[in-house]
Parts: C-alpha cells; structure tokens; sequence
C-alpha cells in the first residue's frame, strides 16, 4: 500500500475536496503526465495545431476593419479551423478523462499503487463511450444554454459527473446521464458550489497563462498607434502572438487534468453520502481481518 495514499471513498466538504485534489496531483502528478504522454500525447499535439490554426484564420476572420468594411474573408477555411478545433479538443479531453479516471480507479483498488497497463487497457475499451458521452453530455448542457442560462446550470453539475459514473460503475452511456440526475437529487447547491469554486480557481489560473500574449498584443498594438493611423487592424496580429496564444491555450488545455480529479472526489462524496459504500467496505474489510 502507498504510504501517501488518499481514501476517494468517503464523504468531504468542499475546501476538503480541493485540497485532496492537488494533494493527489502533487503525490502522483509525475506517473499521471507519463500515462497521459501514451494514451493523449499525439491528440494533444493535434489539438495544438489545431488551435494555432484556428487563431491565424480567425483573426484574419474576425478582423474588426474588415468586418465594418463588410468583407468576409475565408468563410469556409474558418469553419474548418473550427470543427478541427472541436474534434481535437473532443477526442483529447476524453483521452484525458478517461485515462484520468481509470488511473484513479486503479489507485483506489490497488490501495495507492497503480498499474499502467490496467489503465492504458481500460481508456482503451471505454474511449468510444467517453467520446459518444462527451459529445452527447455537451449537446445537453449546449441546448440547456441556448433555451435559457438558468437550464444550462442546472444541467451542467450533473453531466459534470457522467464520466466519473461511466468509468467507476462501468455503465452505459444513458445509465451514465441518468444516473448522474439520480446522484445529485438533494446536492444539487453543494455540488454546484464546488464546481464555482474550481471553476473560478482554473479561471485565474488560466487567466495567468494568458498575460504574455495580452502584454505583447498590448504593447505591439501601442507600436503600431505610433506609426500608423491603424488602418489595418489585422497588422497587430503575427506569428509572435500566434506562437504565445497557442503556448497559453495549451496551458490551459492540461488543467483539465485538475477538473478530472476534482470530480472524481466530488463523485465519491456524492456516492458516500447516499449510499455509504465506501464506509460499508470498511466495516466489511474490518470483520474479514478479525
């Protein structure tokens, strides 16, 4: 048994949860990246790509001066920067969720000591119900959005919850979304709360990485005001804020690995709070050693 080991089942408050989380990601941080590196290293250098391509068309898109001039510029190469960005980030936040998760289940039946071959085999044989789950559970919380914000909140904590009960109940993808409704009847505010809270802990941080390329915008947009009348508002844009924006977007792309822990633990507390699971293997494992 790993002496740092980190009990998942059981129940938590909210500052416990968080903390639990980078507790985890500062004991086993290292092994975690080495197994994302096999299952999600070359999606995550296509979504990459796919992000560098994406802010090149789009700020040639999206160029205010030419959008009062009423030009529209490479319509169709920007709605394939777009989908290329959306299937990248899709296939490589399931790979993340999904070997994420299957590390944790691992860590918590071998009592902190995890087998990557397991884990590798077992994001294997769920990826295409993570990658169906993930488009599917999106498509909720999308439609909640644009018939109103409220619904789109409200539907956002449970499919926040759908991979976690995907993996660690080995269900079906409908099981998954209905089951996630059944897990937060009556914690619907706490686990809201939770998901605020680290929502706007990954927002600073993100907001972070983002400085250099605000800074450099910032101070190349400065440049230019000195020497041109700023007719072409797209000269402000180069390789320079291309190459600093993609770094921030990739930065940002690997917290995931954070968001995935988190609601693991949220997961767990939900479970231990309406079934006690976690409590009752205890009490078995404490009977069988005596």
């Amino acid at each position: 048994m790993n002496n740092n080991y980190i009990e998942f089942k059981k129940k938590r408050e909210l500052g416990d949860i968080l903390t639990d989380t980078f507790a985890f990601l500062r004991n086993n941080g290292k092994i975690l990246l080495s197994v994302l590196m096999k299952t999600s290293g070359i999606p995550f250098v296509l979504l990459i790509l796919a992000s560098a391509f994406y802010t090149h068309i789009s700020t040639s898109f999206l160029d205010p001066v030419r959008l009062s001039n009423n030009e529209v510029t490479n319509m169709g190469m920007f709605a394939i920067a777009l989908f290329a960005m959306f299937t990248t980030l899709l296939i490589f936040y399931g790979l993340l969720c999904g070997t994420v998760l299957h590390f944790i289940k691992t860590y918590i039946d071998n009592k902190g000591v995890v087998d990557i071959n397991t884990v590798t085999q077992g994001v294997k044989q769920d990826f295409g119900k993570i990658i169906g789950l993930g488009f599917l559970s999106g498509l909720i919380t999308g439609v909640g959005f644009l018939l109103c914000f409220i619904p789109g909140i409200y539907l956002y904590v449970p499919m926040s919850l759908v991979f976690s009960i995907l993996v660690f109940r080995k269900t079906s993808i409908s099981d998954a979304i209905n089951d996630s409704f059944l897990l937060i009847k009556n914690e619907w505010w706490i686990t809201f709360a939770t998901l605020l809270v680290l929502g706007i802990l990954i927002a600073v941080i993100s907001a972070v990485f983002s400085i250099p390329a605000i800074v450099y915008s910032f101070m190349k947009g400065l440049a230019l005001a000195s020497e041109t009348s700023m007719n072409d508002a797209s000269s402000s844009i180069d390789w320079v804020f291309i190459l600093l924006n993609t770094l921030s977007s990739a930065a940002k792309y690997l917290l995931y690995i954070i968001t995935s822990v988190a609601t693991a633990f949220i997961y767990y507390n939900l479970n231990e709070r309406k079934h006690a699971t976690g409590a009752l293997e205890q009490i078995d494992s404490l009977g069988k050693s005596e």
